[in-house]
């Protein structure tokens, strides 16, 4: 992501605010972060980012690069698939499998989130683990 621009006000100089192109390539970088065979919560990148969980479902289907961005491994937080632009969730949920994550009724056990672990990678958690 580049630096930020600085932008006057009020006679001082500030950062300005980030594009919608800027937070979907955030999104993305940290979507890539999620090792194989594990799965984010969209409320986790949220968190971290400090967005709205449907601000990096947004972001997400924006992703030109599926596979290189792993959308496919970014669920709801109750482990609930959510929605999957390129292919539908059936597609999603197959991805999923290939990798070796479970999904039982179309939901991801709890044991495939690397929620805390993003989080603390990214100095995010409040677990003090």
């Amino acid at each position: 992501m580049p630096l930020p621009k600085l932008v006057e006000n009020r006679g001082r100089l500030v950062a300005s605010p980030p594009t919608e192109s800027d937070i979907d390539e955030a999104v993305h970088i940290l979507t890539m972060l999620v090792p194989l065979g594990r799965v984010v919560s969209y409320s986790a990148i949220a968190k971290v980012l400090g967005l709205h969980p449907r601000r990096v479902a947004l972001a997400l289907s924006r992703n030109t690069k599926p596979i290189v961005v792993p959308c496919h491994r970014v669920v709801m937080k109750n482990g609930s698939l959510g929605g999957y632009t390129p292919r539908g969730t059936q597609f999603k949920a197959a991805l999923l499998k290939i990798e070796g994550v479970e999904v039982i009724r179309g939901r991801i056990p709890k044991t495939f989130f690397a929620d805390r672990i993003l989080e603390h990678l990214l100095g995010h958690d409040d677990s003090g683990v």
